[in-house]
């Protein structure tokens, strides 16, 4: 098979040829021109229009045949559109104005779907900008072809990119557990650009929204998706009330040590753990620290007794549990779990929200894993806007433009 027929299979090019394959500097140079008295494919609408002239020649970087780079050198045409003017030929192998092939961004765009940009950049013997420019278009292409408005659910939090608190606010799928927006900060702006950006016409079927109970998001979303039901994370909660255990904790472990005991010295996790994750070895601990008046013994079973809520039928029901567990807490004279009920109290129509949908950010809190490791296969990134395009590309479910031969 020669390479000129080889290119032409594996560009599907039906309008053009190959005029000359050359052999300069270790990499191959394909020219090509177009079919004479051929009427080309207008750019805008698609229709075959008339040709009227020419533009200056382009070179364009394409998949490397058994290690030899190849490049592709074509003067394109303008065709007479009566529809869209004047225009550029919608040249097959080419996206926009892109210096690199279809073919080329759909397989440095998979393979940085795997591994981290600098490696792919490495193995193809290019620079890591080209592999960077090749995933950059083809999230913009599979952005432009997301399906949207069939979101129902959504999950918002938020990640740290890097030390100094920087966070990125992302924005999940919880049905399809994908990410549909990433961006930096975690501030009413920017929940803002997610609406203005993805589109507040797309979100009207959002039936659910599930976040922390982070001020500057649930105001957002309240003016924004009025209509949407929404639900505080149970899981940002039950971390709040470890946080409140744990503060028990430590205030009597201070005090012990005024005394010269040490009693409580270590035994930080035994009592945030749940009950049946217990080993033996520290269900012996805590069954010997029961025989003691302990406020960290009062506070963990106000701990075991608060996650009986989520065995509830219905919000009716937990709302009655809730209430007896707050005489509970108010009897107990502890300080902190007073501060949870506070803030239990300030939230409970979302917390109870949780009982008409059944969902959480579990799958949100998962996916952030996901990007965390994405992240760190990189050694992180310098700019926001390289971070946000690559967990688009890698958890958006983005679709890749499409090619006739698959190189992979």
């Amino acid at each position: 098979m020669h390479v000129e027929k080889l290119v032409r299979k594996t560009l599907s090019v039906k309008d053009h040829r190959v005029v000359s394959v050359k052999e300069i500097d270790g990499s191959l140079q394909i020219e090509l021109d177009m079919i004479r008295r051929r009427c080309l494919p207008c750019s805008g609408c698609g229709e075959r229009r008339k040709v009227r002239d020419r533009l200056p020649l382009r070179v364009w970087q394409h998949v490397p045949l058994w290690g030899i780079p190849v490049t592709l050198h074509y003067r394109p045409r303008r065709v007479c559109c009566p529809t869209c003017g004047v225009v550029v030929e919608q040249v097959p192998w080419s996206q926009g104005k892109s210096p690199l092939t279809v073919p080329l961004i759909v397989m440095l765009a998979t393979w940085t779907r795997l591994l981290a940009v600098d490696v792919v950049a490495r193995l193809f013997g290019v620079h890591w900008n080209t592999v960077y420019a090749a995933m950059k278009a083809a999230v913009e292409h599979g952005l432009g072809h997301r399906e949207k408005g069939t979101v129902l659910h959504i999950g918002i939090d938020e990640i740290s990119r890097r030390k100094g608190h920087i966070y990125h606010t992302q924005v999940y799928d919880l049905d399809h557990k994908v990410l549909l927006w990433s961006g930096e900060g975690r501030s009413e702006e920017t929940l803002r650009r997610f609406f203005e950006e993805y589109g507040k016409a797309n979100l009207a079927q959002v039936t659910a929204v599930c976040c922390d109970m982070w001020e500057p998001y649930t105001k957002v979303i309240a003016e924004l998706l009025p209509d949407a039901l929404l639900v505080f994370d149970k899981f940002h909660l039950i971390r709040h009330l470890h946080k409140a255990v744990d503060e028990v904790r430590r205030q009597e472990a201070a005090g012990h040590r005024k005394k010269g005991i040490t009693l409580l010295k270590g035994e930080r996790y035994l009592f945030l753990k749940n009950q049946e994750n217990l080993t033996d070895k520290q269900q012996r601990t805590l069954s010997f620290l029961n025989r003691f008046n302990l406020d960290i013994t009062k506070a963990w079973l106000l701990k075991e007794e608060f996650r009986l809520v989520w065995l509830c039928k219905t919000g009716k029901q937990a709302r009655r549990f809730l209430h007896d567990w707050f005489r509970k807490v108010r009897y107990s004279r502890l300080e902190p779990l007073k501060k949870f009920v506070k803030l239990v109290k300030n939230h409970i129509d979302g917390i109870l929200a949780w009982f008409e949908t059944k969902i959480s950010n579990g799958i949100a809190e998962a996916l952030n894993n996901t990007a965390k490791a994405i992240s760190r296969r990189s050694r992180g990134f310098r700019t926001p806007d390289a971070f946000s395009t690559v967990l688009m590309h890698c958890m958006g479910g983005l679709q890749l433009p499409h090619t006739v031969h698959k190189f992979l």
